[in-house]
């Protein structure tokens, strides 16, 4: 008889444990489902939050703005403010185009890799670099010369035929359209008097390099595509950041001496 006691009093114990972790995750899934939400066609969810999402929900680090119902905005301190264009949530990027970019027409201030590699940028929330450090953008170059010149490699295009200048920028002698340059600025080969006079970032896909039938058209469509960052470093917590390691598993580091030598690595 003792045995049989002991024997329901364990079936009760089991049956309450299994009601529990059925009511946990219950309410964990409830959690998560309200946590979910839409911002015109963008479906917000983990890491994302927007600013009127409640406590519990996203990471901090990773807050975007829903305005007019429909349009996603970044407000990424100090670098300014950008449409989101898109979010992948499976290779952890996110798609962003200037705000003030919404026309053919050159932005009013200049956007390089330099605006998100200022300060501790290993640990950043957003990367131009992602997986092996491998850069997720390319630069769009605005070269001003006093005169006509010929370039014997890579590809330029006249200015204005291309996109509008604005007033902000000069357009005596020749100006042009130099893209997709991954070299020190020091290595690009302007002739005497030449200056860059405006840079920008695309992700638009250069085709490894086959440039040659690259038209101004594909030159506006890289402009409006806008540019990638990486948002792996929400896989951990403030202060670490995510890295591949040798057999290609994600692994988080704290921020010290390796992010350091990462960094140097970079700006090399």
């Amino acid at each position: 008889r003792k045995t049989k006691m002991t024997f329901f009093a364990t079936l009760n114990r089991v049956i309450v444990v299994f009601l529990l972790i059925l009511s946990y995750k219950s309410y964990g899934d409830e959690q998560q489902e309200s946590c979910s939400q839409r911002c015109g066609v963008h479906n917000i969810t983990h890491p994302f939050r927007l600013k009127n999402s409640p406590k519990h929900c996203g990471d901090k680090r990773y807050i975007l703005s829903c305005e007019n119902n429909n349009q996603l905005i970044l407000y990424y301190k100090p670098f300014g403010k950008y449409y989101v264009q898109s979010i992948n949530y499976n290779n952890f990027t996110i798609r962003l185009l200037d705000f003030n970019h919404s026309s053919y027409s050159v932005p009013p201030h200049p956007l390089g890799s330099y605006n998100f590699t200022s300060g501790n940028f290993i640990t950043s929330p957003y990367q131009v670099y992602g997986d092996r450090f491998k850069s997720m953008v390319e630069p769009i170059l605005y070269v001003n010369c006093p005169n006509r010149v010929q370039y014997s490699s890579d590809i330029y295009f006249p200015a204005p035929t291309c996109i509008n200048i604005s007033d902000s920028y000069p357009q005596h002698g020749n100006s042009s359209i130099k893209f997709g340059y991954q070299k020190s600025l020091s290595r690009l080969g302007l002739e005497d008097g030449c200056r860059i006079e405006f840079m920008y970032l695309t992700s638009w896909d250069l085709q490894d390099g086959n440039n040659s039938n690259i038209s101004c058209t594909d030159i506006r469509r890289m402009m409006l595509y806008g540019f990638e960052l990486s948002w792996s470093n929400s896989l951990c917590k403030d202060g670490w950041f995510s890295y591949l390691d040798d057999n290609s598993q994600r692994r988080c580091r704290h921020n010290g001496l390796t992010a350091m030598c990462m960094a140097l690595r970079l700006s090399q």
